[in-house]
């Protein structure tokens, strides 16, 4: 299970405990700005590191809330598919999935 640490809206630090090196720092608010975002939406990423203790992490705009999950639950709303220039990007993640609407728990 991961740790997850809230540093501000849409900024997270998740670790994986017991597992060195594997803090990252997550930043949406990169694509939640350049695609201008806005509503209740979830992003989908996979995370980044560690191998072998990767899963699907989950921001949640309703609640400005992030989870790390194994599998993805059904989902209803519309799909799109979104990417930083990952030439300038200078946060994680650069890349996500975009549900507008919500995903079920």
């Amino acid at each position: 299970m991961k740790s997850v640490q809230q540093i501000s809206k849409a900024r997270f630090k998740i670790s994986t405990p017991g597992v060195l090196q594997s803090e990252i720092l997550l930043d949406f608010n990169p694509i939640i700005e350049k695609f201008e975002l806005e509503g209740n939406f979830d992003l989908i990423h996979w995370q980044a590191r560690p191998k072998g203790y990767r899963e699907y992490g989950i921001y949640s705009s309703k609640d400005d809330s992030y989870r790390s999950t194994d599998y993805l639950p059904t989902s209803y709303g519309g799909l799109s598919l979104l990417q930083l220039d990952d030439k300038t990007a200078s946060t994680l993640p650069s890349a996500v999935i975009h549900f507008q609407g919500l995903l079920k728990q």
